[in-house]
């Protein structure tokens, strides 16, 4: 019997709960309860433990509102937002929907964890091997880093 091709992803793309619009901007002020923005933001500004994540993860992440979403990922999206999913040369395959972002709760650790498993279960595979280890500590630990070199320079200067 002949093993099937593994299929590689090329690029996570996100895609946000509203459309880019005048009531989308109104709900990022109010909080809008998007599980994708919980991981990308905090507060009005980008979350540094996802722009770490995303700036060395192995593949490109894209993130982007429904109506700006080209095709298929829009007709994939249209009816579960907001959601990830990969690219592949055969088009894209849904990662996780809103009960799984929602559960994530803006951990970006538990993303990664979570991104790994559901690709594994999809049958893709990465441009490198993220199976048996997840860099997801190495965020953890780098960001902790940060806050006690932080508190450490600032305690210092007093």
């Amino acid at each position: 019997m002949e093993e099937a091709t593994p299929v590689r992803i090329r690029q996570l793309t996100g895609v946000y709960r509203f459309d880019a619009t005048a009531r989308h901007l109104a709900a990022r002020m109010l909080g809008d309860g998007c599980g994708l923005r919980a991981l990308t933001h905090r507060g009005l500004r980008a979350n540094p433990e996802w722009s770490a994540m995303a700036g060395e993860l192995i593949v490109p992440v894209v993130l982007t509102d429904l109506d700006r979403a080209p095709e298929p990922i829009h007709t994939l999206a249209l009816t579960s937002r907001p959601c990830v999913l990969a690219t592949t040369r055969g088009g894209a395959v849904p990662l996780l929907g809103p009960a799984d972002l929602d559960r994530i709760a803006g951990r970006v650790t538990l993303f990664l964890d979570e991104v790994r498993k559901a690709a594994r279960a999809a049958g893709l595979i990465w441009t490198m091997p993220m199976w048996d280890s997840s860099p997801a500590p190495l965020y953890a630990v780098r960001s902790a880093d940060t806050r006690q070199s932080r508190a450490a320079a600032s305690w210092s200067r007093a």
